[in-house]
């Protein structure tokens, strides 16, 4: 009987630690997607405040073009007078994350599909894959590290030559 009770109990807490992992995963996966979107709304809003408050102090981007852009370049790209006149709109929507965090660490890779309007004029829609590291400072998820890839638009099939 005994040993019964002590197997129960092991299983019970092994039940319960699996659980409540899960239960973090969930959390961190929520908060670091959020993070994500909150990224994309204050590029797109050319808000510099929203940027500075979720870009760790030594963040250190890797722009589409493959330029370095230390944290101060960035946050200057944004500025509001740096917006496009006429503004920018348009839809940002995120797939095919890829969330793995490691304790105060995470890196986040997620597929960006947008299509903007520049001063009301339509841009082709465009895809970038996004490798992000994160960081939890104080209880809250920061980004350190993005490095932004562009995804070729797919091509018609062409026909090779006989």
């Amino acid at each position: 009987m005994m040993g019964i009770r002590i197997v129960f109990l092991i299983v019970l807490l092994v039940t319960l630690s699996v659980t409540s992992f899960g239960q973090t995963d969930g959390k961190n996966e929520a908060a670091l997607k959020a993070l994500v979107q909150r990224l994309a709304d204050a590029q797109m809003a050319f808000d510099v405040k929203t940027l500075d408050s979720i870009l760790t102090p030594d963040y250190i981007e890797i722009s589409p073009l493959g330029e370095f852009d230390p944290r101060d370049k960035v946050l200057g790209f944004y500025k509001p007078e740096m917006k496009p006149p006429g503004g920018i709109s348009g839809k940002v929507e995120f797939s095919e994350y890829s969330i793995r965090v490691y304790s105060k660490f995470a890196v986040v890779i997620v597929k960006e599909t947008f299509a903007a309007a520049i001063a009301g004029k339509p841009m082709p829609p465009r895809s970038l894959r996004i490798t992000l590291v994160c960081r939890r400072i104080g209880g809250e998820w920061k980004l350190a590290s993005a490095q932004y890839t562009g995804i070729r638009p797919k091509q018609p099939n062409q026909e090779k030559p006989k």
